[in-house]
């Protein structure tokens, strides 16, 4: 056991993906803390609409910069890294005005879609552009291995996110789910501005026309592909949200939302932070004609080993917990919960696998695997619906189908990376 600890404290490796896992873990006890509070203050048709607007923000944002900023960390040379950056930041903003000008020239079209969002709708852009850059300056995070900066605009994003939605309810009686949310990822995005700056990191004289140019087609898999994927990806992932208020109520969404907030949880304090570091080392390793295999191995059954106990806890005792902590109003997202746990723990284990489809040149292949996810989903939530008139069998199908395809992808990738010479 000593030898086991010391080897773990010596472990740059576990110690970065600890960085970034606290700020994470510090986030996520934040919103632990404050959802019981929000969910007795708020109501879960207005968690719907949160939840909407988000859905489609998150649509659009995470693909605002045409994923150049998944190509920050791949590049040898730190000025091509910097390009990628700027060129990434460019492509966000065009984005983001495009975006803009879609909502006020179709504006009917979208009170008759999405009349829910009505008085949020031109909020939309701002937040994409939020979305976007913090994505880039994460990324660009991990490539400078700032991981402590990272960690702390994590720590300012959900404290300013939590503190807005709750003070702003008890003090004024107003909605400020969706206003909290914007501020607080606005504040963690000029933090890691000013670290970077401070850092000096970014570097304006070495940008050329030629440099960028060289690197937006060097790394054209990216908007040809990557892009695709991770928009047909994060649709897939928030069109229950979008088909639940559409097919049954925003009362549907809420439950459901509130279901995926929480057991996200774990999926973003361990998965997210090492998604990050393990796309970083992997990237070094491949860069070096290195087998990464033992790498991806260890992460993916690490990822397994601590699911565990959430998994059991959830499976038999789902409607308790959620409506001990949220409230008797929430018992339903229990029943959710406890339906999906084995859905999450393949969305747990899945994030060494996705981004080995990035390192190891894939993303033709990803896209072609995502839209066939998506199919079936789309097919899952409206089976329920057409024939069990039922949300409940919406998400069992949906989560059947979130296994099944994960499984695949899981197996496909180790494959992959085991015929590595």
């Amino acid at each position: 056991m000593a030898n086991f600890i010391e080897k773990v404290k010596s472990s740059t490796y576990i110690k970065q993906i600890a960085t970034l896992m606290s700020g994470t873990l510090f986030s996520q006890a934040i919103m632990l803390l404050i959802i019981p509070v929000l969910t007795r203050i708020y109501t879960p048709a207005e968690f719907g609409v949160y939840s909407l607007f988000f859905s489609v923000a998150m649509i659009v944002g995470l693909v605002s910069s045409l994923k150049y900023d998944q190509a920050i960390m791949l590049p040898k040379s730190d000025k091509d890294a910097n390009a990628l950056m700027f060129l990434s930041l460019a492509i966000t903003l065009l984005v983001s005005i495009l975006l803009l000008l879609i909502i006020v020239l179709f504006y009917p079209f979208w009170m008759e879609h999405f009349s829910k969002l009505r008085g949020y709708i031109y909020f939309i852009p701002l937040s994409v552009l939020i979305i976007g850059f913090l994505q880039v300056f994460n990324a660009y995070s991990t490539r400078n291995e700032l991981y402590k900066k990272s960690m702390l605009s994590q720590m300012i994003n959900a404290t300013t996110t939590v503190s807005t939605q709750s003070v702003g309810r008890y003090l004024f009686g107003l909605n400020t789910l969706i206003g909290g949310k914007i501020l607080g990822d606005l504040f963690a995005l000029i933090f890691l501005i000013y670290s970077h700056i401070k850092a000096n990191t970014i570097h304006l004289n070495a940008l050329s026309k030629r440099r960028l140019v060289l690197n937006l087609k060097k790394y054209d898999d990216f908007p040809k592909y990557q892009s695709l994927t991770v928009f047909i990806n994060t649709l897939s992932q928030n069109v229950p949200v979008i088909l639940f208020m559409s097919l049954f109520s925003a009362e549907v969404a809420g439950f459901y939302s509130l279901m995926v907030r929480a057991l996200q949880t774990p999926v973003l304090l361990v998965g997210g932070s090492t998604r990050e570091v393990f796309y970083q080392k992997a990237s070094k390793l491949y860069a070096e004609g290195r087998n990464f295999y033992e790498l991806y191995k260890k992460t993916t059954l690490t990822l397994i080993k601590l699911f565990i106990v959430p998994l059991i806890m959830i499976a038999l005792f789902g409607e308790e917990i959620f409506s001990f902590i949220f409230g008797e109003k929430w018992v339903v997202s229990g029943e959710i919960a406890r339906v999906s746990i084995f859905w999450f723990l393949f969305a747990f284990i899945n994030p060494p696998s996705t981004v080995s489809y990035n390192i190891l040149g894939l993303q033709k292949i990803q896209l072609r695997f995502q839209l066939v996810l998506i199919v079936l989903r789309v097919l899952a939530i409206y089976g329920g619906y057409y024939f069990y008139d039922s949300f409940m069998a919406s998400i069992i199908f949906y989560a059947i189908v979130g296994i099944g395809m994960n499984s695949l992808n899981i197996l496909y990738i180790r494959s992959k990376i085991r015929a590595i010479a």
